[in-house]
């Protein structure tokens, strides 16, 4: 499952991990099968179906395939076991290349040259004019003193240096009032004072990214974050890509506390004290630190892999119904060796098994196609295993983007991600919102078997079934719940509840039988395209827009795949393939770049939203309305 927000599992668990060499590049599969048996099963199954899910997973989740990580050597090797698979079962190729999707994706982050951070600092003495004071030079030390974000730009930039507090701007309270940062460096603490948690507004601007893009319109050329004072005031986040976009428009890094208070000079305020008058003063404290200049330079390097979907098709027994589709899909990539994703408590690299997350699922793709295989549908079935998950929902989306089947004929997308983790039989299900026709299937599909269910009514979330949301096609996401392995090593096959996973596929075949045997197809909700941006993350947007955003990096700017019918976005003339670069006047890069600009409106408000189309420019005018 792509990265959550977690405020918990703060444990680690050490395990025990035997390398295993692979002397060629295809797994057939006597070969993967070889890999599996040996120690006793940590939870012993009782049935042939369970121990195939065991046996899956044990592969999937093995040293030889390194965490499953985009256009690593692993993932290729968990492609062909699953095409393997797809083959000895009887499922027909239904990619580009025979069972192959194949796209690129940017798949990682380096540091390249120069990275660099210096000030130059005048320390005032007595008797002695500043100008005729030589200055000092204080130099941070690349992953000792400091670290670049992987969103931040390449590139340098020198200016004085402005401490502006916790960076909010709004009209409440406003970090950057009566401080000017035009073309100078900020200062910034992480995170919100204490008496701000309650407040929606300060809340929705407390993410590094958005504080990163107020600062850029307001002027500044780099920003640098500090932590809060704390146990953790010295611990440096871990560095790599952004997978709600790279490009920010600014030079952004994080520093240690103890090595960025040590710049604040003697004789001024400083970083402590300043921090403490907004806590009990609820109140600005931004200043311009005498005397210093920041000389800042940042080099990244992206990495660009070819990686695959892999898509199997079992054809419909109806003459007319077999041109309409099912899509069963799992995603099963996972995060390598650990990427910026881990939640591991170590920073160095490690095997990341992703057992549950998500060869879970790609298990559970891989009997369901068994299953239809030995009893086809009315419908034809296409079963995706997609790769790209976690750097975004990349691989779902290339397919809805570029589909090898018309879009329109596929009449419901069910997703299993996180299934393997069954526990007091109780089960999550997503996405039900998106079709009128899913409590009834529920119902009935659930019947006789000792599941506990929980529905979501939200067709967005963080897995592949968001990308067919924003195209208008009903949804159900199958999901067994977090847990303290997650994105951690420790996630591994012997911890998956095999026979639990069973009756959660017991339940979804079910499902995937009514929808697709079914006379009719499912309607889609009317709304349920809604934005997932403006879902989950308009705690304080009083307006609504209505753009499906392409989580992926464009250079130019946001790209959006889709516009709600009669949302301000389709009144003003936005369509789907445009690229929005600003609104008002909030220059928009990514994701984060728009939820800052919605902020700032209220409804009846209209703006100007630039866009790019077809490569020309384009200004369009939006009113907003009410959510």
């Amino acid at each position: 499952m792509a990265d959550v927000v977690l405020q918990c599992y703060k444990h680690r668990q050490t395990i025990m991990r035997k390398r295993l060499r692979i002397p060629h590049f295809i797994m057939h599969t006597a070969l993967c099968l070889a890999f599996i048996h040996g120690p006793v099963l940590a939870q012993p199954t009782t049935s042939a179906e369970a121990q195939r899910i065991i046996d899956h997973v044990r592969v999937l989740a093995s040293d030889s395939c390194q965490g499953r990580g985009p256009g690593s050597g692993g993932i290729e090797k968990a492609a062909a076991y699953v095409m393997e698979q797809f083959k000895s079962i009887g499922v027909r190729p239904a990619g580009r290349a025979s069972f192959g999707d194949p796209f690129t994706m940017t798949t990682g982050v380096k540091l390249a040259e120069p990275n660099s951070v210096s000030f130059s600092v005048v320390i005032e003495r007595p008797g002695v004019p500043v100008d005729q004071t030589r200055p000092i030079t204080v130099g941070w030390k690349l992953g000792a003193d400091y670290q670049p974000y992987g969103f931040s730009e390449t590139g340098s930039a020198k200016g004085e240096v402005v401490f502006a507090g916790y960076g909010l701007s709004t009209s409440s309270y406003d970090d950057y009032s009566g401080v000017d940062v035009k073309g100078k460096v900020v200062i910034l603490l992480r995170g919100l004072p204490g008496w701000a948690d309650a407040d929606q507004t300060l809340r929705q601007l407390a993410t590094v990214r958005s504080k990163t893009t107020i600062a850029r319109d307001k002027g500044a050329v780099a920003v640098i974050f500090v932590n809060k004072n704390g146990d953790s005031a010295d611990v440096l986040s871990r560095f790599g890509l952004d997978r709600l976009g790279k490009y920010s428009g600014i030079l952004a890094l994080q520093a240690r506390r103890s090595t960025c208070a040590k710049v604040f000079p003697p004789k001024g305020t400083s970083l402590f004290v300043a921090e403490t008058d907004i806590e009990k003063t609820k109140k600005p404290r931004s200043f311009q630190l005498a005397n210093v200049t920041a000389n800042v330079a940042v080099a990244l390097a992206f990495e660009e892999s070819t990686t695959s979907n892999i898509i199997g098709m079992i054809e419909g027994t109806d003459p007319t119904l077999k041109n309409e589709y099912v899509v069963v899909g799992a995603h099963y990539d996972h995060i390598g060796m650990g990427d910026e994703n881990s939640l591991a408590a170590s920073n160095e690299p490690a095997i990341h098994h992703g057992a549950d997350d998500n060869a879970s699922g790609t298990a559970g793709i891989i009997e369901l196609s068994r299953a239809v295989a030995a009893s086809p549908l009315k419908r034809s079935v296409l079963f995706m295993a997609f790769s790209g998950e976690e750097k975004g929902l990349l691989g779902s989306k290339h397919w809805v983007t570029t589909p090898t089947v018309p879009l329109d004929k596929v009449t419901a997308m069910i997703n299993l991600d996180m299934i393997g983790r069954l526990k007091d039989g109780k089960l999550n299900i997503q996405g039900v919102g998106t079709s009128s026709r899913w409590p009834a299937v529920i119902d009935s599909a659930k019947k006789g078997l000792p599941l506990t269910i929980t529905t979501t009514a939200d067709g967005f979330g963080p897995s592949d079934h968001s990308s067919f949301t924003g195209k208008g096609i009903p949804v159900l996401f199958f999901f067994t719940g977090l847990h303290g392995d997650y994105h951690r090593p420790s996630d591994t096959w012997d911890k998956v509840n095999a026979e639990g996973q069973v009756t959660v596929l017991s339940m979804v075949e079910r499902a995937m039988r009514i929808i697709g045997d079914a006379p009719d197809r499912p309607e889609f909700a009317k709304g349920a395209d809604k934005p997932a941006s403006t879902q989950s993350s308009s705690m304080a947007l009083k307006v609504t827009f209505g753009v499906v955003p392409d989580y992926s990096d464009d250079p130019q700017g946001l790209h959006i795949t889709g516009v709600k019918p009669g949302s301000p976005a389709e009144k003003g003339g936005l369509q789907a393939d445009d690229i929005i670069t600003a609104m008002g006047q909030t220059t928009i890069k990514n994701i984060y770049d728009l939820m800052a600009a919605l902020g700032s409106f209220k409804p009846g408000d209209t703006t100007t939203v630039k866009v790019i189309r077809d490569e020309k420019p384009l200004s369009l005018n939006v009113t907003f309305t009410g959510k």
